[in-house]
Parts: C-alpha cells; structure tokens; sequence
C-alpha cells in the first residue's frame, strides 16, 4: 500500500482499477499526412465532434472544440510554423510548446489553463499527422489516469464506466475537472511524476476531496473511504430546498465560463453571487461586440431566475489580452487591472455596461467593481453607469465594489454610506493583506485565509456593513470551503457565493456549528495566533 497526495478538485471518493490513457507524442512514428492535409483533416474532426456535442447536449465540451479550431488557425501559431525551415512533426509541435510555455508561466491562472488547450492542439495535429487513434474500452469502476484530458479525449471514452480521475497535470477550472464536477465523478489533480510506476489494471482508491490517492489499498483503507462516501452522498442527497431555507443563508453561485452556464443544473439555488466577466473577452481575437454580450447575458438569465451579481471586467496587467495592447507591468497584480483599466479604456466600458443595460437580465442585476481602493474610484465608475443609463433612458441598478484591496477593508465606514452591496474577494484579499503572490507555490504558508489578520479584516467589514443595512457576501474560495464557510457565518456572514458542487457541504457544515451557539466563539477566532488555531477552535466545535 503506498499512499500519495495531490489537489482535490472533485469532491467524491472511489476504489476501483486503473486505466492509463497515454496521449503523449511519440515522433518516431512516421507521418502518414503533411501539416496541411493533417491540420484540414483535425479540422474536419473537430467540427464532426462539436456537432455531436452540440447534438447530446455537451455545449461546453462543444465550446472547447471550437476554441481548438480557433488555435489551429491563430495567425501567430501559423505565422512561427509558416517561418520553419522543415515542416516536421519535432518541429511543428515546437511552436505549439513554445507558446504554451509563455502562457503557463503568466501570473493568471486562466491563462496557465489556456497553456494546456494550446499543448493539447498541438498533440492532436501531430496524432493527425501520424494518423494515431485511440481506441478505449473501459470497464465499469474504471479509475482513468492521465497526463491531462480535453475535450477531443473524452469525445471518446464512455465516461458512464469512470468513477475516478487522476491527472498529473491541469488546473482547477480546466476541461476535465469541470466534467468530472458536472458528472459526480471524483477527481484529484497536480499528481505530477507520483504515478509514473502505476500501469493498468491496479487496484486503487481515491478522495476528491483531500487528494489522496492509495496504491494497492487494504481491505481497512476501502472500508474507510466506502463509509465516506456513503456520508458524501447523504449529505447531498438530504441537500433539499426545505432545509436550505431553515438555515437561514443565502448560497449563491459563481460562473466564470461558458461552460459552467450552459451545464448548470440545480433545483433551488438560482442566484449568481460572482459572474465572473472576463471569460467573455479572454477567448476572443478582438473585443466583443454589443450583440454578442447580451447574448450571453440573455442565455444566463434563461438559467438563473434570481440575483444576478455582475462583476465588471478584472483583467489587466498579468491577464495580457492582445487586442488591448496592456503594458508589460513589472507587478502586475499592483497595477493597471479590474476598474482602474476599465476607467482607462473607456469604449471597452461602455459597451460593457450598455450589454447589460440592454439585457433582459437588468431587473435582477446588480454591477459589481473590482480592485477599488478609493472612493474616487468608486464615484467614477458610478458617474460613468449613471451617464449611460441617462442616454439609454434606462434605470441604473444596484452599485457594489468587491472588498480586496487593504484600502478598501479600512476605509468601509465610508463606502457602506455610498454602495448598495459589497462583496468580499478573499482570494487577493488574503494575497494583498499577506503581502504572498498567490500564484507562488513557495508562498503556500502565508496564503491562508484563515490567519487571523485576514478574518479581522473580513470581520470589521461584516460587522461595518450589517449596521448600515448593506449587504454584505463573500465571493472567494472561503465561501466554498466547509471549514473556512463556518468561520465566516461565526463571523456573522449570511450571504455566501460558491462553486455549485461545494454548496451541500458548506450547509452541513454550517448546519452543524449553528447549532453549538458559544457566546465568545467570535472572539476567540479573532484573537488566535495563527491558522491552526482557527481550525482547532472549528474542530473542538464539530466533533
């Protein structure tokens, strides 16, 4: 029995044996195709997989396939390929790993995860070149093991027979983690070289949750992870309407992609606490027209019949997009980004908020600011909006800001007497407060966002805004987290935005610490040392 660790990225636990898909490029096979018929011939495949998609109801996986028909013919990539000397299957796949490589090593976790598309064209217009198939045939209880896994891969595979995944690479937002969520099938991620020695048909058992993963587990081990699993699913299955509405929160989801909108499925929770903008530009090759923002407005109010919390465009410095021409910023996450570029490139603003004007959605919108620091920044914004919605003879909605910024957390008795709602982005809340680039794995020990400078800071905004009757939420991975979820509703929290899949175990574990009521539980919180202590003190409160 050897035990390993990675990233859990889908809650869920599974025994079962392994199955290796190998999709690495092998260029001693010789080419059957040049580049030209190949990348016509992928093209052609592409377009037959993104019909039959589109046809069974996987718009997502569809989406993808027709971002890898947009890479194949990125005038870049042509351009580098068109340059090389020899058209050989080495030196085409170089292009594509050169690029892929300036994308993974951005700040932007977006654009790492784009680095994997970019790699995985690459693979595939090789494959065709080579004319390799892949043919699986996986058996039920199957455990997939995997470098990564696109769209192109599983059109494939009978996803039906995987009850695990494992992969060496990808990110938390990436192709097969989204798929693995939306089917209920565990997943671990960043496994990287710890499975190389792992062949088919092994026994293992996995934990979507913590990232373990077991080799040859004992009769003991899967004994553990069965009951939990059984735990896993009683807690969702018993996840009603009936008990959410006992609990007195609001859950909220945040949506950050086409995909996460068109595979969204729930029964209650119909509010949008994050709507994450900036998907809408980052897969384009110039900005977005007007028509096809309120498209996707429109399609997202066809899916969620309650609040919808817009965020305003959060990219700039580190989240370089071509057509905009951003500066080269030396620390990017301290410069030009969320509303100071928004403010600087004023047409790019303005038909983002006359999108949302003119959408269907308006009556449930509310327009939220990222990165404000300033109440002149807020002003500005606000000014902005007012003027537009005056020309388009319009009402304008609700106003908030997302709390992330230091500036921001102590100057909150001034913003609650001006904003509608604010928001609290523990993610770069904690990267700012912690002075700790959360894109540096070197960093990992100051990233927590329950050290006790960042939940005062969470606290004092909390406690700000509930008496001034604002409303008040947090947006970042805190609320998603069961542990860190119950600290915020000790901190007074009632309004929470989630990844879906994590809504059922952030309500039992909300549901359980309500009802053991300590008067000073607040104030111990506040006042421990450090994160461990935090987790002591929500532990002995569980247990």
């Amino acid at each position: 029995m050897l035990n390993v660790k990675g990233i859990g990225a889908s809650i869920g636990v599974s025994v079962g044996q392994s199955y290796l898909y190998e999709n690495d490029v092998n260029f001693d096979i010789p080419i059957v195709y040049d580049y030209f018929k190949a990348t016509e011939l992928l093209i052609e495949k592409f377009n037959s997989q993104i019909l039959k998609f589109k046809k069974n109801q996987r718009a997502d996986e569809a989406e993808v396939l027709e971002a890898y028909v947009l890479i194949l013919n990125d005038p870049e990539i042509v351009a580098q390929i068109d340059q090389l000397e020899e058209l050989s299957p080495k030196n085409i796949y170089e292009v594509f790993d050169s690029t892929s490589q300036i994308f993974k090593s951005m700040e932007d976790v977006y654009f790492q995860q784009r680095a994997e598309d970019i790699i995985s064209v690459g693979k595939h217009l090789i494959f065709s070149m080579q004319k390799v198939e892949f043919q699986l045939n996986l058996k039920p209880g199957t455990i997939l093991l995997a470098k990564d896994l696109t769209p192109a891969d599983t059109s494939s595979m009978n996803l039906n027979n995987v009850s695990g995944i494992l992969l060496k690479e990808g990110g938390l937002t990436s192709h097969a983690v989204i798929v693995a969520k939306n089917l209920g099938i565990p997943c671990v991620i960043g496994l990287g070289k710890s499975l190389d020695n792992v062949r088919n048909d092994i026994n293992l058992a996995m934990d979507g949750e913590t990232g373990e993963v077991i080799i040859s587990p004992s009769l003991e081990v899967i004994n553990t992870l069965e009951k939990k699993q059984f735990n896993q699913q009683y807690i969702v299955s018993s996840f009603s309407e009936e008990k959410y509405h006992s609990l007195g929160v609001e859950f909220r989801i945040n949506i950050g992609s086409s995909e996460e909108i068109n595979t969204y499925n729930h029964q209650f929770l119909n509010s949008i606490g994050l709507f994450r903008s900036e998907f809408i530009y980052l897969d384009k090759k110039s900005s977005p027209n007007l028509e096809e923002q309120i498209k996707i407005l429109n399609n997202l109010g066809k899916k969620f019949s309650g609040t919808i919390v817009y965020r305003t465009l959060d990219i700039g410095g580190d989240k370089q997009v071509e057509y905009l021409n951003l500066p080269n910023e030396e620390n990017p996450f301290l410069g030009v980004r969320g509303i100071r570029l928004s403010l600087e490139q004023k047409e790019l603003f303005s038909s983002q908020i006359k999108s949302i004007l003119l959408s269907d959605c308006l009556p449930r919108v509310k327009i939220m600011f990222p990165m404000i620091a300033t109440l002149e920044d807020f002003f500005q914004a606000k000014t902005f909006i007012e003027d537009i919605a005056k020309e388009l003879n319009t009402s304008v909605p609700p106003l908030g800001i997302m709390i992330e910024t230091p500036s921001s957390v102590l100057m909150i008795d001034k913003f609650v007497k001006v904003v509608d709602f604010v928001s609290i982005g523990t993610n770069d809340l904690t990267q700012y407060i912690m002075a700790a680039d959360r894109g540096n794995a070197n960093l990992r020990k100051y990233q927590d966002p329950l050290h006790p400078s960042v939940l005062r800071s969470i606290s004092n905004v909390i406690e700000t805004s509930k008496k001034s009757g604002v409303e008040v939420s947090v947006c970042g991975e805190m609320a998603s987290d069961p542990v860190s979820a119950l600290v915020l509703y000790k901190l007074g929290l009632k309004v929470f935005s989630m990844s879906p899949s994590a809504a059922p175990y952030v309500f039992e574990a909300i549901s359980k610490g309500r009802k053991i009521e300590k008067s000073d539980m607040r104030n111990e919180l506040l006042n421990a040392d450090n994160p461990e202590e935090v987790r002591l003190l929500i532990n002995k409160l569980t247990t």
